[in-house]
């Protein structure tokens, strides 16, 4: 009998857009020999539906929530549950989940949270991890901790800079000198990130990134650059490391244009050069880091990292704990097509969850009868 396999995508995000097309993507390589695979679609009114016409893209254009069915999960159980007239009620059990989430609200462990509480295997980093790697002030402070290199940087918060927001440019501009690059602390794609060469463009950058999240990384903004992206796989105790790419911008920073608005509207399309061509030895360190990052974290699933390299110098600039298009176009040159990708992701879901299952959870401390309020029982 074939087991139930949802995917979750959309989400309240500024990457919603971006994470149906990778959804739509991922669903055509499930094996449906083995999946009943069932699309949810978490929508932008925080509600999430079912329903056969999301899994064409043009529905999307003039959504209709009235061709759908409204979904939900309940803690505790790890069934799919349908909106009645009489409530939520239980109809499929899921066996497993495979959340294809960018930016908050889904990337950032809320989900994975939830399905955890659900008892429901899935296919990406747990929460804590998935929260820590897309706060981008987090993961900076994270790296320096690991003694990774990294560019300079300075970290706001939208309270202090609309108290004094002058103070805090005099603060920045303490940390580092312009040219500097500005970015919201939790969005992704590319989305809010402005290149600053003015007081006043820095104030400028710094009103647009407050207004789509609370914080905000400002980083020196590194000359002649080349960008190297890496993804990795857990295969068991293993680790898969897929080819390098170089991705080709035509602007200062790889922007959401750069990414998406192409023929595909996804990252397989950015104009890019794989392999990348670089060194040897610049390719050794760029995986060994990769590999070292990923191992202290504990990360689970395809995680792609985000490298720059400067006057020969390698920073590692950010990563993803859920990539646009599950970063396949990077695997497939090493042998590993989309549907084994799936399939790998699927398996060491199951592994991960199996291993968490097995821990003790509960302590019998007797402390409830033991008088600890000052009573003596």
């Amino acid at each position: 009998m074939k087991e139930n396999l949802i995917v979750l995508f959309g989400g309240v995000s500024s990457e919603h857009d971006i994470s149906i097309i990778s959804a739509l993507q991922a669903i055509k390589h499930i094996d449906v020999n083995f999946y009943n695979v069932i699309p949810v679609y978490l929508a932008k009114n925080y509600k999430w539906y079912v329903g056969k016409p999301l899994t064409d893209m043009q529905f999307y254009i003039n959504l209709d929530y009235n061709k759908l069915k409204e979904v939900a999960l309940v803690p505790g159980s790890n069934y799919l549950h349908y909106k009645t007239i009489f409530g939520f009620k239980p109809k499929f059990e899921v066996g497993f989940a495979l959340p294809i989430l960018h930016g908050v609200n889904g990337e950032d462990g809320k989900v994975m949270a939830m399905l955890n509480l659900c008892k429901i295997p899935h296919g990406v980093a747990d929460f804590a991890e998935s929260a820590l790697c897309l706060d981008k002030t987090l993961f900076k402070n994270c790296l320096l901790g690991l003694g990774i290199n990294t560019a300079s940087c300075a970290i706001l918060h939208d309270y202090n800079f609309k108290n004094n927001p002058e103070a805090e440019i005099d603060h920045v501009l303490q940390k580092i000198n312009f040219p500097v690059i500005v970015k919201p602390a939790t969005l992704g794609s590319s989305i809010g990130i402005k290149v600053c060469n003015s007081r006043a463009e820095l104030r400028e950058a710094l009103v647009l990134s407050f207004s789509l999240a609370t914080k905000a990384l400002i980083e020196e903004f590194l000359p002649d650059i080349t960008e190297v992206n890496i993804a990795l796989i857990q295969d068991g105790n293993n680790l898969i490391v897929s080819e390098l790419e170089q991705p080709i911008k035509n602007e200062s920073i790889l922007s959401f244009n750069n990414k998406y608005i192409n023929k595909t509207g996804s990252m397989e399309g950015v104009s890019r050069i794989i392999p990348a061509p670089i060194s040897e030895s610049v390719k050794s360190k760029i995986v060994q880091t990769a590999k070292y990052v990923y191992s202290s974290l504990g990360l689970k699933g395809v995680v792609r990292f985000d490298f720059i390299i400067s006057n020969g110098v390698i920073y590692l600039n950010e990563l993803n704990t859920i990539p646009g298009s599950l970063a396949f176009y990077l695997f497939k040159p090493v042998g590993l097509d989309y549907k084994k990708l799936i399939n790998l992701i699927i398996k060491n879901g199951y592994n991960n969850f199996e291993n968490l299952k097995n821990k003790t959870y509960t302590f019998s401390s007797g402390v409830l009868f033991s008088g600890a309020d000052g009573v003596k029982k």
